[in-house]
């Protein structure tokens, strides 16, 4: 059997910068489409039944939902006759009105901020740089987009009790660090671990204690000794139960697939775990709520094994970089030597 390559992107840009560009991402198909066959997500079922892909093939993803690609990726999709399986955060995606895209122009056209600034605003209801649903509609209903879920949430929790910082402005901590805090950071709030709230039981720092920690910090000014007399003091706070971790898992997971159904019409089985991160009960609820292909960002080729843990390559701004990830999982061997070597 010949491995399947699954991409993904986030952003596609009308200029160079922070991730791919229009230009970049017109070579990048050019490139794949004559070294090997863009398949479509029906692949997956495909392969699920036992039929093996005849040559080297390469599924597009894109995550988030983002409206740039509906902007400038879309109409080059379209264009190309290619297809793609776009994962939306469904707690994202508005009503409003279709943007102009590629097709009407370049002037005049969206210009996406930075990712970790769009997400940051999402958080305080500002989701203009996301999808709407009638342009989902519009995606989907040309043929060119099949829908999938990045869940309802898509954010980060204290997923320990582990202090490895203190806060002194938004760029210590990732950008959903005020959603775990469950409020607005001061200077000296600690910060804890983090992982994607749909993979572990969520820690709720005490109020005293992010107080003591934050006195700790103002009298000293000095992180790393802040952190380490900080990780030393009991009673940090709780931790949620597993029937509390599984209840929220399911109703994000539920409310996400739901959404979908009720305003595309779409029954989606695929599933992309935000930052790759799930855990065996989260997996066993996707599961049980229909989703049949979930996608990690684990780098590997897929080789028809584990339908719930399909890994992902990002696709790169690099040309050079691009085209040594996509060559060296080309054959069934050298992709298998990749994916060890990125454990």
């Amino acid at each position: 059997m010949k491995p399947l390559i699954v991409l993904y992107y986030h952003r596609i840009l009308p200029f160079k910068g922070y991730d791919v560009d229009v230009d970049t991402f017109r070579w990048q198909l050019s490139f794949l489409k004559e070294h090997f066959d863009i398949v479509s997500p029906e692949v997956l079922f495909d392969l699920k039944r036992g039929i093996d892909l005849k040559r080297p093939s390469v599924l597009l993803t894109f995550d988030d939902g983002f409206l740039d690609n509906y902007v400038y990726a879309y109409p080059i999709l379209e264009e190309l006759k290619l297809k793609a399986l776009i994962f939306v955060i469904t707690s994202k995606i508005t009503d409003r009105n279709p943007e102009k895209t590629l097709k009407d122009g370049k002037d005049n056209l969206f210009l996406p901020k930075r990712e970790e600034t769009a997400l940051l605003d999402s958080l305080h209801g500002d989701f203009s740089e996301f999808l709407s649903w009638d342009e989902l509609r519009i995606m989907e209903k040309s043929g060119v987009f099949v829908i999938g879920s990045h869940t309802g949430s898509h954010v980060k929790v204290f997923s320990s009790d582990r202090i490895i910082g203190v806060w002194k402005r938004p760029s210590d901590a990732h950008w959903s660090y005020e959603y775990a805090l469950g409020k607005k950071p001061l200077e000296g709030y600690p910060i804890f671990e983090m992982k994607s709230s749909l993979s572990t039981r969520r820690f709720y720092p005490d109020g005293d204690f992010l107080d003591k920690v934050r006195e700790m910090y103002l009298e000293c000014k000095d992180e790393e000794e802040t952190v380490k007399k900080a990780n030393d003091l009991g009673n940090k706070g709780h931790f949620e139960s597993v029937e509390e971790f599984k209840d929220r898992v399911f109703e994000d997971l539920k409310g996400s697939k739901d959404a979908i159904g009720k305003k595309l019409g779409v029954a989606t089985p695929f599933l992309s775990w935000p930052w790759g991160e799930y855990c065996e009960d989260s997996l066993e609820i996707a599961r049980g709520l229909g989703f049949e292909f979930c996608f990690t960002t684990k780098r590997s080729a897929f080789f028809g094994k584990d339908f719930c843990k399909i890994g992902r390559i990002k696709a790169v701004q690099s040309r050079g970089s691009f085209k040594r990830k996509l060559i060296l999982n080309k054959g069934m061997l050298p992709a298998k030597v990749y994916c060890l070597w990125h454990r």
